[in-house]
């Protein structure tokens, strides 16, 4: 190991790294020797070490600190002042707290000395270096630099003979700009605001006095701020720059999309647009992209349910359907489940409407109606194509569905959604496409059926009695809630949650597996109620049964399980 840099040996002396993880990658780690940030990213890229593992062993190389919070931190507002946020972004370090003469600094590569140096000698202190990792850096730079402007301030900035449209695309971090451009200032706040609430949709409502900013958060739209009615064109021409549509073009609905970089975040936005008696309203749909896609352990998805599952998606042939209305969480659902899937030893086929999230190892086919490439095209085209396993975005029309039941007939493990209220009433959907009933029956593997619901907000959470009717609406019977202590969890309503009670969302969900009793009523009777009947007898966990058992494990409350069970 003498060859490689110091750290190499604390790496593996330290922290339990494999001495023979280096060697497959010798030449480029003694090639980066020299230069400790060239030879984390070898490492990282290799996955040798993770990135906080090295910033540790780092410290140790230099007898430093290592810290990887800092949530004692004062006010910032001093040291933004002096640095500008590209300086502390390019060398990754900030100040975090200044004492008499000594100064604390958090920064990423303790051998960079040209920062430390120029904060010295602008603060005339003495820079303490403190290692942490680089995403604990970033965070602590956007937030130091956090705009404390309200879009209402930004908007008292504008003038009237000032707007007009820009025609640059985002080159740049929206949290970075300075753009002096008043209406640029304020559709880059709105979306960093946006982005900041976690939002899923932003909506510019307008009316006869004004234009409504609306973020939709956890479902729930939650009104922001307004615009002024004399900036409303010309803030809709801006978004709609961004997004390449046609600013002339006023009497017609427009689709389109685009990508920014905010705070670090890569978000794509689709954006639609609506003339309305008002003028046009515009929704943009906020696209995490440098989140990570979830996992199905992240899905909340009950035990016995996950278990059944698990075998469904382990077959080789067959149909997995997710169903449930718009925005309940099917595409992250089925994300979720090609994550599982072996993408090196299979061939994973996906087509979309449109591709959300870009994922390595996949071939993603994005639907264009334009020019006649739909979902049924490219569902001919993709059998052709050697799949093991395809996903198909939605089974929109009866074309679509029978080529999918011929792809599973022919051995490929297709996965779809489809809008339907409950697991059962999928099988009727299919029938009413007209797909013959012994089709449905020897393809479909099983139905899962999802809703979201708001989590109770952990900061506010508190014990109350729920009153014998809502037990008895959603199912609770005296012993269940004993086991519990006698009492459930609700929300009171704090700053974290803006006094909602709830934060953050989770999925409930009811499988339908397709049994032999359940394919003997397909074939003598495809009623939906006569299905649900035979598939509550075989042990059919419904929605409401999911929810009720989420309750009682102080996730959710009764009142979001009855908001979206009142169709089950």
């Amino acid at each position: 190991m003498s060859e490689f840099h110091p750290v190499v040996k604390i790496l593996v002396e330290q922290f339990g790294v494999a001495a023979d993880a280096f060697l497959p990658h010798k030449e480029q780690l003694i090639a980066s020797r020299m230069d400790l940030m060239a030879l984390k990213k070898v490492l990282l890229k290799h996955k040798i070490v993770e990135d906080t593992v090295y910033q540790k062993a780092l410290a140790q190389f230099y007898e430093l600190e290592y810290r990887d919070h800092f949530e004692d931190i004062e006010n910032l507002e001093q040291f933004t002042e002096i640095i500008p946020i590209r300086y502390a972004k390019k060398f990754m370090f900030f100040p975090v707290k200044q004492e008499s003469f000594d100064l604390e600094v958090a920064l990423e590569d303790p051998s960079q000395f040209q920062p430390i140096d120029d904060v010295a000698r602008k603060l005339k202190c003495r820079v303490i270096p403190i290692v942490s990792d680089h995403q604990t850096i970033l965070n602590l730079i956007n937030d130091a630099y956090e705009r404390t402007s309200s879009t209402e301030q930004v908007v008292d900035d504008l003038e009237t003979d000032q707007f007009q449209s820009i025609l640059e695309d985002e080159a740049e971090d929206l949290i970075d700009a300075v753009d002096e451009e008043p209406v640029k200032r304020l559709v880059n706040n709105i979306l960093w605001q946006a982005a900041r609430e976690d939002a899923s949709d932003v909506h510019l409502d307008p009316s006869p006095k004004e234009t409504a900013v609306r973020y939709r958060i956890d479902g729930v739209l939650y009104n922001i701020s307004t615009i002024p009615k004399e900036a409303h064109v010309t803030v809709i021409n801006r978004v709609k720059v961004m997004s390449r549509l046609d600013i002339a073009q006023k009497g017609l609905p427009q689709d389109g999309r685009t990508r920014v970089l905010i705070a670090g975040k890569k978000i794509d936005i689709r954006v639609s647009t609506v003339p309305t008696v008002h003028g046009e309203k515009v929704v943009m749909r906020l696209l995490y992209q440098s989140e990570k896609l979830m996992e199905l352990d992240d899905l909340a998805i009950g035990s016995k349910i996950r278990s059944n599952f698990d075998k469904m998606i382990g077959k080789t042939g067959g149909i997995i359907l997710v169903t449930g209305p718009t925005g309940s969480g099917k595409t992250t659902t089925l994300y979720a489940v090609l994550g599982k899937l072996d993408r090196h030893a299979k061939n994973i086929v996906t087509i979309e409407d449109p591709v959300e999230y870009k994922i390595p190892g996949y071939s993603q086919i994005e639907v264009n109606q334009k020019i006649g490439l739909t979902f049924a095209h490219a569902l001919r085209s993709v059998l052709r194509q050697d799949p093991d396993i395809i996903m198909v975005g939605e089974m929109r029309d009866t074309e679509t569905a029978q080529i999918a039941i011929q792809s599973a007939l022919t051995g490929h493990l297709v996965f779809s959604t489809v809008h339907t209220n409950s697991a059962p009433a999928t099988i009727t959907r299919l029938i009413d496409m007209q797909v013959e009933p012994f089709l449905v029956s020897s393809t479909i593997i099983g139905v899962l059926a999802q809703r979201l619901v708001r989590q109770i907000c952990s900061e506010c959470k508190e014990a109350y009695t729920p009153h014998e009717e809502q037990l008895r609406e959603i199912g609770i019977s005296e012993e269940q809630l004993k086991a519990v202590g006698g009492v459930l969890q609700k929300g009171k309503g704090c700053e974290k949650c803006r006094g909602s009670g709830y934060h953050g969302r989770m999925g409930i969900h009811e499988l339908l597996l397709m049994n032999n009793q359940i394919k003997n009523v397909v074939l003598e009777n495809s009623d939906e109620n006569a299905i649900k009947q035979v598939a509550l007898e075989t042990g059919m966990v419904t929605l409401r049964m999911d929810g009720a058992e989420k309750v009682l494990q102080s996730l959710t409350s009764i009142e979001e399980v009855l908001s979206v069970t009142r169709d089950s």
